[in-house]
């Protein structure tokens, strides 16, 4: 007697096949992609923590010291999947009237922006800048920004300067030195 065969579990062998086109066409892209906004939300965060960091120094001069010699942040970003390039410090100085005052560096802030002076500036905001190339979990060489290359975007955090006192020695604002 001849064993007739059955129709049931015909479909398992091109289960496999299916299963393999699904992980790799479908879940692996949505991962990689689904990878970058952790990386910025944690790029993100990093600069926003250097940035609250670097403030509480007492001096200007001393928390661009801190931030040019700082090798922790770069380090964990590297370590996340972020290089970070062209990081940038500056001091925006906002005065009474609205008016606008942007200092780069180590450059010095004119006396009538300095507290009491004419312009009766009010809000002093340090502003750290940096260049950014977040890449998604897996790359490939001809790269879609973001899916199979690294995408690149400027990020920028701020922090309001807290010490207005004046050095007893040089008679000059810390914001100042």
């Amino acid at each position: 007697m001849r064993a007739v065969r059955r129709k049931s579990g015909h479909a398992i062998s091109e289960f496999a096949a299916a299963l393999i086109v699904l992980v790799t066409f479908v879940f692996a892209p949505l991962i990689n992609v689904g990878i970058v906004p952790i990386r910025y939300l944690m790029a993100q965060g990093v600069l926003t923590e250097l940035c609250h960091r670097v403030v509480l120094s007492e001096r200007r001069s001393e928390a661009i010291s801190l931030f040019t010699n700082e090798l922790w942040s770069k380090s964990v970003l590297q370590k996340c999947g972020v290089e970070v390039s062209n990081a940038k410090i500056g001091l925006t100085v906002l005065g009474k009237d609205n008016s606008k005052l942007s200092i780069v560096g180590a450059e010095p802030i004119p006396s009538e922006w300095l507290p009491g002076g004419s312009m009766e500036a009010s809000v002093f905001s340090l502003e750290i800048s940096v260049d950014c190339a977040i890449a998604p979990l897996f790359q490939t060489s001809p790269g879609l920004p973001g899916f199979t290359s690294p995408v690149v975007m400027k990020l920028k955090a701020s922090s309001p300067w807290e010490n207005f006192g004046i050095d007893p020695v040089s008679q000059e604002y810390f914001v100042n030195e």
